[in-house]
């Protein structure tokens, strides 16, 4: 009876690992994971970069949600050399973002052409918390992701 028992339990087991298989196979809206040919590695004695990246493009296959800049973080200060010239501009990042958010290997793809405007864009953005990227709702690091800031000076009213 023991025996007969275990057979029973093992068919049944058997059967649910093969649902399971099938379940697991229909792809009911759910995006499809990274595609193997997406992710890149970063070159040896790279430090900046995540070991691996996914190049980042504005459609991309599995993305279910874009890297962002938490809420909660504060916004940059006005640089005072800025303000006494009255400088404005747009300051254009090119950067990587971990799967923990951080923001790593920043560079000026675009400055604003004001050098303080363009300094206190990296020292903020250093400094500013993410979500990272996420790929069938995990996080993955994205490399070559633009951000913008826009800086506009408006006088203080007397």
């Amino acid at each position: 009876m023991y025996a007969a028992g275990r057979l029973r339990a093992g068919r049944w087991a058997g059967l649910l690992a093969a649902a399971l298989v099938v379940a697991g196979c229909a792809s009911d809206g759910v995006p499809p994971p990274v595609d193997p040919a997406l992710i890149q590695k970063s070159e040896p004695g790279n430090a900046d970069r995540p070991a691996f990246f996914v190049q980042w493009r504005a459609r991309l296959p599995g993305l279910t949600e874009r890297p962002s800049i938490d809420p909660s973080t504060k916004l940059p200060k006005y640089p005072n050399a800025a303000l006494r010239d009255e400088a404005e501009g747009t300051t254009s990042l090119e950067t990587c973002i971990t799967t923990e958010g951080k923001l790593v290997d920043i560079r000026i793809a675009n400055s604003s052409g004001n050098l303080s405007l363009d300094e206190a864009t990296i020292e903020w953005a250093k400094t500013a918390k993410y979500k990272p990227a996420m790929f069938n709702n995990e996080p993955f690091a994205v490399c070559g992701y633009k951000l913008d800031w826009v800086w506009q000076f408006t006088a203080p009213v007397p």
